[in-house]
């Protein structure tokens, strides 16, 4: 719209990028750490959960000694820790830099673990069809449909045809209910770097959807509801026939 005659032009600041908005997820001491993985969970129950996870993803995700994979929000990279020794590489991806030194950290004795630092790219950089898997626990969870597309188109191009991917999101549900109420109460008061760290609820039909969406395929007999924490594969098909 013109502006009208003899008023000035107000030029207004160009908008921070979505990807400032991770550095929600940087932290400084171990307690902020803990806060950061696993809210109020005792940090023994949510050690042994992330061992019990990276034993059910391995099966998931059938790997093998030869395997190539990546991890989507490694944190202080426990599950790398125990998946590193039954394959032949693993990647930790994440968006913080701190959690990625802390993996380093974790991971220092596993020579075949690397590290990559996500700069909102949702994996851009990384070579195509160079993974045999991957997967994301409890990283999907805190995202919008529009990044969890961006990330599934890049899944798509680095995993190797027939390579799986493996995630969790969320839907209502008897153990999810309380933590929607609780974070749309918050919502009005929310800063956007809050808003970041925030649970977003999506259910298998839209994530299904999504991934369809950016060329996966969803293996949706594999599909695993927990009352309300979703757990679903899926595949790297071949291109269609032209």
């Amino acid at each position: 719209m013109n502006n009208p005659e003899g008023t000035a032009t107000v030029k207004a600041k160009p908008p921070m990028q979505m990807g400032d908005l991770n550095l929600i997820w940087e932290w400084n001491s171990p307690e902020e750490m803990q806060v950061q993985l696993a809210g109020t969970q005792d940090r023994e129950e949510y050690l042994r959960d992330r061992v019990d996870r990276a034993n059910w993803i391995a099966q998931r995700l059938r790997l093998t000694p030869d395997s190539e994979i990546f991890e989507i929000g490694s944190g202080e990279g426990i599950m790398a820790e125990v998946i590193a020794p039954r394959v032949r590489r693993l990647l930790c991806t994440d968006v913080s830099r701190s959690f990625l030194a802390k993996a380093r950290l974790t991971c220092r004795e596993h020579t075949n673990v690397g590290y990559h630092h996500i700069q909102n790219d949702f994996l851009a950089t990384l070579p195509s069809a160079s993974f045999d898997a991957g997967f994301s626990l409890n990283v999907f969870i805190h995202l919008n449909v529009f990044e969890i597309y961006l990330y599934f188109r890049q899944i798509r191009r680095i995993l190797r045809t027939g390579g799986h991917f493996g995630v969790n999101f969320l839907d209502l549900g008897p153990s999810t209910q309380s933590f929607f109420h609780f974070y749309a109460e918050r919502y009005q008061q929310a800063n956007p770097f809050e808003f970041k760290g925030f649970l977003a609820w999506h259910g298998v039909d839209m994530i299904a959807k999504i991934a369809a969406e950016a060329g996966l395929t969803p293996l949706l007999d594999e599909f695993v509801n927990e009352d309300g924490v979703c757990f679903l594969i899926l595949r790297r098909d071949e291109e269609p026939a032209e």
